[in-house]
């Protein structure tokens, strides 16, 4: 019951952002509350991927690919790096970036990936 709820969360969140979801191409899905507004990441199935900042009155997406290898995802970027830099780990719960000092980690409400 508790993961169909997150699910819908999701999908209203993500409906909420961009019009219609496409969850069948969407491999991860994670956010958190930051001061004053959100961070979104989604990586979709060809590898690309959208990390978005959103506050009041601002938002800023940063888009690029991304390389996931077992526990970890290298972002690259197609224009400029946000804060949060181009390195992570994952487990089942969390999206950690390496390249931030503090809270760098952002839940993951809905994956496909697999942790080894």
């Amino acid at each position: 019951m508790q993961k169909l709820v997150i699910i819908i969360g999701v999908l209203i969140t993500l409906a909420s952002c961009s019009g219609k979801p496409d969850m069948e191409n969407i491999i991860l899905y994670a956010d958190r509350e930051a001061p004053l507004g959100w961070i979104h990441l989604t990586i979709y199935k060809d590898s690309t991927f959208e990390y978005q900042s959103r506050g009041i009155g601002t938002s800023k997406i940063w888009k690029g690919k991304a390389q996931i290898k077992k526990d970890s995802i290298q972002f690259e970027y197609q224009d400029s790096i946000p804060i949060v830099g181009e390195r992570a780990y994952f487990t089942d719960k969390y999206i950690d970036y390496l390249d931030v000092d503090g809270n760098g980690k952002i839940e993951i409400k809905f994956s496909k990936l697999k942790t080894e």
